[in-house]
């Protein structure tokens, strides 16, 4: 992996550069379940973003924290996949949506007209956070920004917000608290 400090800004012409493929790959390893990838990049500076609280990095505590915020049981969970801010009673702020709605569909359709499928019929839904940051830095290194930013408009950033809302309200510890406002900060500018 290599250095993350680079993210969406605003340069000088007055353009705004696009998040570069290294940005969204490690963001998704981010949002993955906590593993030794995880570790490997926090402990090789590949998210020198972090402060020394957030870079703190126990997998056992993490492993417990992503079960309680994006696993579950209980009223606490975070579902980590679009259809469910996306395909839900939007009367309700606090209604949800199904997970494979049709967001799931759409998403799906994106990977498989790049020829790309997920790894194995177990993995989670094709909407999941870290597996659409992973397909955005896929373009973000094939393809042009055009394609890219179409991607991230009908994709991520279109239920970023609510996501990073509802975990909010569920108290994240300080990885997770710093990861949603580093995503948030590179798909919104």
């Amino acid at each position: 992996m290599t250095d993350d400090t680079a993210t969406a800004v605003d340069d000088p012409a007055g353009e705004t550069r696009l998040p570069t493929a290294d940005t969204l790959g490690t963001l998704a390893v981010c949002w993955r379940e906590p593993s030794e990838e995880l570790r490997t990049a926090v402990e090789s500076d590949a998210i020198a973003w972090l402060d020394e609280s957030e870079a703190a990095v126990d997998l056992d505590e993490l492993r417990v924290e992503y079960t309680r915020l994006f696993i579950g049981p209980g009223p606490e969970q975070c579902p980590p996949y679009e259809s469910v801010y996306r395909d839900g009673d939007h009367d309700d702020e606090q209604s949800v949506g199904p997970v494979y709605g049709p967001a799931t569909q759409a998403v799906a359709r994106w990977y498989a007209e790049y020829g790309l499928e997920l790894r194995d019929s177990r993995s989670a839904p094709p909407d999941h956070i870290a597996t659409e940051l992973e397909f955005a830095a896929y373009l973000a290194a094939t393809e042009d920004d055009d394609t890219l930013e179409q991607f991230l408009d009908e994709h991520p950033r279109t239920w970023i917000e609510p996501f990073a809302a509802r975990l909010r309200e569920n108290d994240p510890g300080p990885f997770y608290r710093a990861i949603i406002e580093r995503t948030i900060e590179v798909l919104t500018r």
